[in-house]
């Protein structure tokens, strides 16, 4: 099976030949035993891998040298979900950021989702309000939804956050398609006066 390139890894073999991986149990006493009575490299073979704290690190830096996107969604789910799974365990790193950081990474440029407080959320809407940008609620949860979260955590709702940046959220909420509703509703009004 080796020679002809097959999968030899545990899991493999228990789904897909799963008598001959009880027959080698029974007479070796584990696959690992059968595999190196026959000569195999037991560790270059098997999918799983133990991991120690410095080989997560080399992994990391491994991923960075290759310029892989190191954000925790991404490594976790499509790069390397094993790496990502030993970091953050409490034996190893305890969390993606701490790993990232062991290995010599900047971790703010690394991940995807900015940190909020009270003073970024407030310079943000008014970058928003004077780049003219639509600021009501529906528009910006469909342009950065991670602001407006935040923004609704720190200040207790959207209309609090705009307050505290200093803009009007009389005008701001208001939507455009009841803008419209208004003046049709004020153009029909005055033609019916005339």
């Amino acid at each position: 099976m080796h020679e002809d390139g097959m999968d030899l890894s545990y899991a493999t073999v228990a789904q897909e030949q799963v008598a001959l991986l009880r027959a080698a149990t029974r007479y070796f006493g584990s696959w690992r035993s059968a595999m190196d009575y026959a000569g195999l490299d037991y560790d270059g073979i098997r999918r799983y891998r133990s991991w120690s704290r410095e080989r997560i690190l080399e992994g990391i830096r491994e991923l960075h040298e290759k310029g892989e996107d190191l954000s925790w969604r991404n490594v976790s789910t499509v790069v390397a979900p094993q790496l990502a799974a030993a970091a953050t365990k409490s034996k190893h790193f305890g969390s993606w950021r701490s790993a990232v950081t062991a290995a010599g990474l900047n971790y703010s440029e690394i991940r995807r989702y900015r940190e909020w407080n009270e003073e970024t959320i407030l310079e943000r809407l008014r970058e928003l309000h004077a780049e003219g940008k639509d600021m009501n609620a529906k528009s910006i949860e469909e342009y950065d939804i991670t602001l407006i979260t935040a923004a609704r955590r720190r200040f207790d709702s959207w209309d609090k956050a705009l307050t505290a940046a200093g803009l009007d959220y009389r005008t701001i909420v208001l939507r455009t398609p009841f803008k419209r509703k208004k003046r049709k509703q004020a153009e029909a009004v005055s033609e019916s006066a005339e």
